[in-house]
């Protein structure tokens, strides 16, 4: 939307402001109520198209900011310059583009231009290119949703490894209070035991003691000669019996110590992460789709383009006994031809007489043909190959590997256009084996192209 309603460019010119009603289109200029009047009835501007000013203003700005006039000589466009794709006025093509041979009438380049095929076009790709703003926006949502439902995996996943190594470690720690505990109550039972004998054994000392002193106390000295000699006897054996006792593994004393397994401290040295976050990066899978290729240039269109009824067909050469099974021709700078035989995998080369030049046998069978200062051959699905033909050295030259099955070929600026097989159409350079998409579509097997300029 324009700031401010223009003012009426009569008026202007007459130092007066009034603001305009109606916008001409051919003037390019506002006009107030009493200049529209004369305007409609002036034969010069007669025939103008005017709209009212309401709807002029609600063109876009950049808009309302193009001129119909040379900015630098002030007079209206009237030629178009082909070779440099510019607007010109008389003047510019004086000072400018006297020696570019190329012009048009700019009336002729923009006749019906509303109506043509390449506003249309335009407007096809906006509706392609809103198409694809909801598609990616759908994809990006998409992923959203994915991203956020694999974040949630992920953290399941750390949350259950978590569980599985306490588990883990519950259990070895339960194994080793379990061990631990087997070997406490072995060595208590032992110890318990001895100290039982012991107490047994002590319990026999205070026994004989009390004897003793009761034998020397009444017995005689006979008797006790005699009780001496069996009390020495049974001391002589519990001595024995205690050093026997000592020699014992169950009196030898343990020292209870635990080993911890070193690969434990190991895992709390060097694990220091459940893991490691992976984010891999893969190639976008949304095509953006255009039925033609750079639509915008094609709106400056030659009104003498020459048409398919326009051409007449004039017979200028026969050739004979060219082979079988002929899929692909191309005619040479040099006026000689050159043919594919499909099925024997050759590629013949004539000369304008008829006469047969050369010919060379391909690996793959050959499927069409065309010239770009070597001979290009396609294998269609015979195999993903385009043959080079050097015509000097009448041999091949390379054998390019391809990422399709490609039947028809085309050359245009030492470019490769091929229709490949359920891809579309796509720019194949030689020089390096990339391919790039100009027709985004899916047709069928066995294609074939041409080029028409």
């Amino acid at each position: 939307m324009a700031s401010t309603t223009p003012v009426c460019g009569v008026c202007n010119l007459r130092h007066i402001t009034e603001p305009s009603v109606t916008w001409c289109k051919e003037c390019d200029e506002g006009l107030c109520l009493k200049c529209q009047e004369h305007h409609s009835l002036s034969n010069g501007t007669l025939n103008h198209s005017t709209v009212p000013i309401t709807e002029y203003e609600k063109l876009p700005r950049d808009d309302l900011q193009i001129t119909q006039t040379c900015k630098k000589h002030n007079e209206n466009y009237t030629i178009y310059c082909k070779k440099h794709e510019n607007l010109c006025c008389g003047r510019c093509i004086v000072e400018r583009h006297n020696e570019c041979g190329d012009f048009a009438k700019l009336a002729d380049i923009v006749l019906n231009i509303k109506t043509s095929n390449a506003f249309y076009e335009i407007e096809h790709s906006l509706n392609e290119l809103g198409d694809s703003i909801k598609e990616i926006q759908q994809n990006r949502e998409n992923y959203l949703t994915s991203l956020s439902e694999r974040k949630e995996h992920i953290l399941h996943e750390i949350k259950q490894t978590r569980f599985t190594i306490n588990k883990h470690l519950d259990e070895i720690q339960d194994d080793a209070i379990n061990e631990i505990n087997a070997a406490e109550e072995k060595e208590n039972m032992n110890i318990c035991q001895l100290l039982t004998l012991l107490q047994e054994k002590g319990n026999d000392k205070a026994e004989c003691q009390r004897n003793i002193t009761k034998i020397k106390e009444f017995d005689t000295d006979l008797k006790t000669f005699i009780a001496m000699k069996e009390v020495e006897k049974e001391v002589s054996s519990k001595i024995q019996f205690m050093q026997s006792m000592t020699k014992t593994v169950n009196f030898k004393e343990k020292n209870v110590s635990y080993q911890f397994n070193t690969g434990i401290q190991k895992f709390i040295d060097e694990t220091q992460s459940l893991g490691e976050l992976m984010i891999e990066t893969k190639p976008y899978d949304i095509v953006f789709k255009r039925r033609r290729d750079k639509q915008a240039q094609m709106v400056l269109q030659d009104s003498s383009s020459r048409s398919v009824g326009n051409i007449n067909l004039k017979l200028h050469t026969t050739l004979y006994k060219t082979g079988f099974y002929k899929w692909g021709c191309c005619m040479l700078p040099d006026g000689k031809f050159a043919f594919t035989e499909t099925l024997n995998n050759l590629v013949r080369v004539f000369n304008t007489d008829g006469s047969k030049y050369f010919e060379v046998k391909t690996k793959y069978r050959a499927c069409d043909i065309n010239e770009d200062n070597t001979l290009a051959v396609t294998s269609g699905k015979n195999g993903m190959c385009i043959t080079i033909i050097d015509l000097q050295n009448k041999q091949i030259k390379k054998e390019i590997c391809a990422d399709s099955y490609y039947h028809g070929l085309a050359v245009i600026d030492n470019k490769l256009i091929c229709p490949a097989d359920k891809k579309g159409i796509q720019w194949f350079n030689s020089s390096d084996n990339s391919t790039s998409v100009i027709v985004q579509e899916e047709f069928p097997t066995m294609c074939y192209i041409a080029t028409f300029k």
